[in-house]
């Protein structure tokens, strides 16, 4: 036997100790794999506005699945890069437990998330990475090679977590402006050999929202791009209901980085409602239909039209729950030193 084939089948065996530990814990039942979809840039309502007619498809994730249309950016951030990396690390931007990453452009030479923070920041790929699952990210803009470089053969933390599956943490990096082709790339991948947990970033609604504004009225250039990243939400769940390998044992978890402001080319502004108001949706296997996520969760309250601060007491569902919630759907632990979902207690099953 090789040492590569043996290093496989202690990985797979130590995973399947931890599910079980973990089950024994109280931990609700697993999938085999967890997509996890960022929308850049994506507003609720303009699901809503849509309509079934327009977005069947996040309408379907609606009827079947737990959902919010009033979930949460970070709590001071509403621009790219810092959002994404509250999802991948499960914490808020700034402050002694933040990620501290506040630039949103492709990073300089020799930037990476732990130097930034003088810290080596754990992430949801390194705890999947660690106990021996596949790991990918697919996304449509450069500058989500920040992850890469955090997380590869050199920046990358020694796995300590039974066998050594090595420092880097992702298997699979592939960048794709042109998100149709991404989408593709990656079916093509997920439904020949499966990844445990997958991300995938789709810009579109931002890219629009920046060129032609947030703006939802009937015939919109931004309403038209949300209706395209709806036919590749479709795309993504044929994909799952026509592979035997995914069928009845994925979870696809959709939110976004941040909205837009009605009527401007922009989102910076993390005080207006616009840009802080974001869509979450989960879909899976014993996931209830039609249930909205606060309803679901004793540990969450929904805001309203309020963007509450960290500590505040009152704690809103928010993009940066994704990152812990598709561990506990993997049945591992919460992500080391993470302050959102810690205690994974984001409840999407009955």
């Amino acid at each position: 036997m090789t040492e590569s084939k043996m290093k496989s089948i202690l990985s797979k065996t130590f995973t399947c100790c931890s599910i079980t530990l973990l089950s024994l814990w109280g931990t609700s039942s697993f999938a085999e794999q967890v997509i996890f979809v960022s929308c850049d840039g994506l507003r609720p309502d303009a699901i809503t506005a849509l309509g079934e007619e327009g977005a069947p498809n996040f309408h379907r994730l609606r009827r079947e699945g737990a959902f919010t249309d009033n979930a949460r950016t970070d709590a001071t951030y509403t621009v790219t890069l810092p959002n994404h990396t509250a999802m991948v690390t499960s914490r808020g931007v700034v402050g002694k437990d933040g990620h501290n990453w506040i630039a949103n452009g492709d990073p300089r030479l020799g930037q990476n998330l732990h130097r930034n923070k003088k810290a080596y920041l754990e992430s949801v790929f390194a705890v999947a990475h660690d106990h021996g699952l596949r790991t990918a990210l697919y996304a449509s803009k450069s500058k989500f090679s920040l992850y890469d470089i955090s997380y590869d053969e050199r920046t990358g933390k020694e796995d300590t977590t039974g066998p050594d599956n090595g420092k880097d943490k992702i298997d699979v990096y592939e960048m794709n402006a042109d998100t149709s082709i991404l989408v593709d790339s990656f079916l093509s991948a997920e439904t020949a050999e499966p990844f445990d947990f997958a991300m995938l970033h789709l810009k579109d609604c931002d890219s629009t929202g920046h060129a032609e504004s947030w703006n939802l009225t009937s015939g919109s250039p931004y309403l038209a791009t949300a209706k395209k990243v709806d036919g590749l939400i479709g795309k993504l769940i044929a994909g799952i209901e026509t592979a035997p390998k995914l069928k009845g044992q994925t979870w696809l978890v959709v939110t976004a980085d941040h909205g837009g402001l009605t009527g401007t080319k922009g989102h910076g502004e993390s005080k207006e409602q616009d840009n802080y108001t974001i869509p979450f949706y989960v879909w899976g296997p014993g996931v209830p239909a039609g249930k909205d996520l606060y309803e679901l969760n004793p540990t969450r309250e929904n805001p309203g039209t309020e963007n509450p601060a960290y500590g505040s007491g009152s704690v809103p569902i928010r993009n940066g729950d994704a990152g812990n919630l598709a561990l506990k759907l993997l049945g591992l632990p919460p992500i080391p030193g993470s302050t959102i979902n810690a205690e994974q207690d984001l409840v999407v099953t009955d």
